[in-house]
């Protein structure tokens, strides 16, 4: 393993920064994480979460269509609400389930790098496996970064799974009840 500093993503250097950040997450995730620098603004991970959905869009054409870059503004305000939400959540369940402090920059910060094997959904099959990627790479970053327990770090990433699993069986039977053509 070379000594070299890991070099962090930044939107005043996005050319020169952002390969380096993609091959460190790629080969030293771990180590990555631990050395993250601590955020201030969420101006630099909105930059680098921009760039993964941009890219997204683009290797989505071959599998479906030119017509989906018409959904780009869309999927990439989707992807910032989203991960601006998560965030915030982070923050409260790490304050929460732990006794560590993570601001919702930081947990933004975080998010955002998680996100590169994201990339991947737009590959047909492969989604699953990017999805399970990036809550591989949000817990080792709880670990590292936030130096959580790993059974406290796998608590807060089940706890929403499960919430939004029971609301989606909920309003699922509820609908069903509502429209029984639906059903079969």
């Amino acid at each position: 393993m070379s000594d070299a500093p890991l070099i962090y993503f930044t939107g005043n250097k996005p050319s020169a920064t952002l390969l380096p950040t993609v091959k460190a997450l790629l080969t030293t995730p771990g180590s990555f994480f631990e050395n993250m620098p601590r955020a201030i603004y969420f101006k630099d991970a909105m930059f680098f979460i921009s760039i993964v959905v941009f890219a997204f869009s683009f290797l989505s054409i071959p599998f479906h269509g030119a017509l989906f870059l018409f959904m780009l503004p869309v999927t990439w305000g989707a992807v910032l609400i989203s991960l601006w939400l998560w965030s915030k959540y982070m923050s409260w369940a790490v304050r929460t389930f732990t006794d560590k402090k993570l601001s919702a920059a930081n947990a933004f910060q975080l998010s955002g790098y998680a996100s590169l094997p994201m990339l991947l959904c737009a590959i047909p099959y492969v989604g699953a496996v990017a999805g399970l990627w990036n809550l591989y790479l949000i817990w080792l970053g709880l670990v590292s970064y936030c130096r959580v327990s790993a059974g406290a770090a796998m608590v807060i990433l089940i706890v929403p799974i499960v919430v939004l699993g029971a609301t989606t069986a909920v309003f699922t039977t509820m609908l069903i009840k509502a429209v029984p053509q639906l059903a079969g």
